[in-house]
C-alpha cells in the first residue's frame, strides 16, 4: 500500500489555495512560503525572503528610463546604506520598502527622476516593470506600487564645477 504524500488538489488539478501559499516568522521578517506541482512531479517547500522581493523591485525600478537612482529616506535607511558603503555590501535594495502577504506585496520606492523625463511616464512604467518582475520571479500579485519621488537629476551634477573656476593642480 502505498502513501499520498502530495498536496491536496481542487478540482482543477491545482493545488488548493490554503496550502499554496503560507507566511512563516522568521527573524523579524515575514517569508513567503509556496507549496506549487513541479512539472518534474517532486513537491516541496520554496521559502521567498522579504529581502529577495526587496531587491527584485530595486533592480526592476532602476531598469526603467528616467530613474537616475533610488534614494533612502529615513534614518535608519540612510545609516544602513552609510554602512554598506563602508563595508562593501550592495546596495540593491536602498529606498526600497515591501511588505510581503500570502499571495501579494506592497511596494514603497523612493527615485530620484532624471531632469526633462516625464514623471508620470517613468512612475508608470517603473509600476508596469516592478509588477511584471515580482510576477514573474515569485509568483506575487503586486497590490501596490508606492512611488516618492524625492529628487530631480541634473546632467551637469555629476561634472562638477568647470575646469576654468578650479586651483591648478601641481604636477
Amino acid at each position: 500500500m502505498t502513501q499520498n504524500t502530495t498536496p491536496p488538489t481542487s478540482s482543477a488539478g491545482s493545488v488548493s489555495s490554503a496550502a499554496e501559499r503560507s507566511v512563516t516568522a522568521g527573524r523579524g521578517s515575514t517569508d513567503v512560503t509556496a507549496r506549487t506541482p513541479t512539472t518534474s512531479g517532486v513537491g516541496g517547500v520554496t521559502k521567498i525572503a522579504d529581502s529577495v522581493v526587496s531587491r527584485i523591485a530595486g533592480l526592476a525600478a532602476r531598469e526603467v528610463p528616467g530613474v537616475h537612482e533610488m534614494t533612502s529616506t529615513g534614518l535608519g535607511q540612510a545609516f544602513g546604506g552609510l554602512t554598506g558603503r563602508v563595508t562593501g555590501q550592495d546596495q540593491m535594495d536602498r529606498g526600497v520598502a515591501v511588505q510581503v502577504g500570502e499571495v501579494e506585496c506592497i511596494v514603497d520606492l523612493n527615485i530620484v527622476v532624471e531632469y526633462q523625463a516625464s514623471i508620470p511616464q517613468v512612475a508608470d512604467a517603473v509600476r508596469r516593470n516592478v509588477s511584471g518582475r515580482i510576477g514573474a520571479m515569485t509568483g506575487l500579485q503586486t497590490k501596490e506600487v508606492n512611488i516618492n519621488v524625492a529628487d530631480l537629476f541634473f546632467p551637469d551634477q555629476d561634472q562638477g564645477q568647470p575646469q576654468q573656476d578650479q586651483p591648478p593642480t601641481v604636477r
